[in-house]
């Protein structure tokens, strides 16, 4: 069964990266939910995609050069425009999670899907995530677009599974090639990279023993195409879409899936 993946969250509904884009997604029947870390100045992991607050907070942070008390200070649900053109979740308390805070949330059965956005957090996010629940029922993916962090990654935790994101246009052959020659366990493409009949793709990298997700996918007649090809997962800033599309979820997921 192909995973839907909220991406940061549902975060065509809540502030991305936040415990309420999170929440969001696992109510509208998300397999996982997909998430950024930055290594912050004193050492934590800072559930945020970009390098600086600039474009999600009331803040103009730079993540690594920063504590996380000081983007704790941080309202992460400013900057998300609500449908009236209203501001609704300025104020309300958002902050940006830590990955152990995440972790400490993630209901059972919940797969997760860690995207590591600066190569010194590599080895931190190793060593959070080992012992947590999420780990433990392998239901975890690690994934960069850096292929020096993933290798990182596995060679800290070779029974972690891990991924390598392709950058919109790079060639999907190349990177199957690099992933399984890297002992890697999936790549994920930008979804039109896969192709308008993915099937090929996708057997190739079955035939190699590896999985394969893909990014962003919002439309509900290709979440059906994709799923249909037997894709491992996709994400998606709307999950409640994508649960309309494919129906209703498995019991359990055996992973975070996708970029």
């Amino acid at each position: 069964m192909t995973l839907v993946v909220a991406h940061r969250g549902a975060s065509a509904q809540a502030p991305e990266n936040t415990l309420e884009a999170f929440a969001q997604g696992v109510t509208a029947g998300a397999d996982a939910i997909e998430l950024d870390v930055h290594l912050t100045a004193d050492g934590e992991l800072a559930v945020v995609h970009d390098s600086t607050l600039d474009r999600t907070t009331d803040r103009t942070t730079t993540v690594a050069t920063a504590t996380m008390a000081d983007l704790k200070t941080a309202d992460a649900g400013w900057a998300f425009p609500g449908s009236a053109g209203d501001y609704p979740y300025r104020g309300t308390g958002l902050t940006v999670p830590t990955l152990r805070e995440v972790l400490d949330w993630l209901p059972s059965g919940v797969g997760l899907a860690v995207e590591i956005k600066a190569t010194p957090a590599a080895e931190p996010v190793v060593e959070t995530l080992a012992g947590s629940a999420v780990r433990a029922a392998g239901q975890v993916t690690v994934m960069s677009f850096q292929e020096s962090v993933i290798d990182r990654v596995r060679e800290l935790a070779p029974d972690l599974p891990t991924g390598l994101l392709l950058v919109p246009g790079d060639s999907f052959e190349r990177g199957m090639k690099w992933v399984v020659e890297h002992g890697h366990a999936a790549v994920f493409p930008f979804d039109t990279d896969l192709g308008e009949d993915p099937m090929a793709n996708i057997a190739l990298a079955t035939a190699l023993n590896a999985r394969v997700g893909c990014y962003v996918v919002n439309d509900p007649e290709r979440m059906q195409h994709l799923a249909a090809a037997g894709l491992w997962g996709f994400v998606t800033d709307v999950p409640d879409v994508a649960r309309a599309a494919l129906g209703p979820p498995a019991s359990s997921t055996d992973a975070g899936a996708a970029g």
